[in-house]
C-alpha cells in the first residue's frame, strides 16, 4: 500500500512538474490579453468622438511582465484636438500605462512629433467636502 501511495505521489509530482510551467505561462499571456483588452476599450471609449473619427490610430504594446504602452497616432488634428486627447487619455489610463502620441503638426507638413506620457502615482484631490 504504501509503494502504491509513494507511485502516485511520484506521478503527481512529475505531471505538476511537467505542466506546472506550460500552465503558468499560460496564466501569464491571459493576463497580458485582459489588460490589453481592456486599455484597447478604455481608450476606444474616449476617442470615439464625432470630430475624431477617422483621424487616429492606436497600438497596443503590451509585455507580460512589464508597464503597457499605448501608442496613439493622430493625423491632420489640430493643436488642441491632440492636447484634448493627450488630457483626456492620460487622465484615463491606469497608472501602469504609458501614453505615446504621435502625429503631424498643423504648421509644417514634413515635421512629425511624438510626445510621452508616464504617470506615476494617482491623482488625489485635497479639497475639503
Amino acid at each position: 500500500m504504501n509503494d502504491l501511495i509513494v507511485s502516485l505521489a511520484k506521478l503527481t509530482i512529475g505531471f505538476v512538474g511537467i505542466l506546472g510551467p506550460v500552465v503558468l505561462l499560460l496564466m501569464i499571456m491571459n493576463n497580458r490579453d485582459r489588460r490589453e483588452s481592456m486599455l484597447f476599450a478604455t481608450v476606444l471609449l474616449e476617442l470615439n468622438r464625432p470630430h475624431l473619427r477617422g483621424l487616429f490610430t492606436v497600438k497596443i504594446k503590451s509585455r507580460p511582465l512589464w508597464a503597457d504602452t499605448v501608442v496613439v497616432d493622430l493625423w491632420n488634428c489640430s493643436r488642441e484636438q491632440v492636447w484634448n486627447v493627450i488630457e483626456i487619455l492620460s487622465a484615463k489610463l491606469p497608472t501602469h500605462a504609458r501614453l505615446e502620441v504621435n502625429g503631424i503638426t498643423d504648421c509644417r507638413v514634413q515635421s512629425t512629433w511624438k510626445l510621452i506620457v508616464m504617470r506615476t502615482q494617482d491623482f488625489v484631490s485635497y479639497c475639503p467636502l
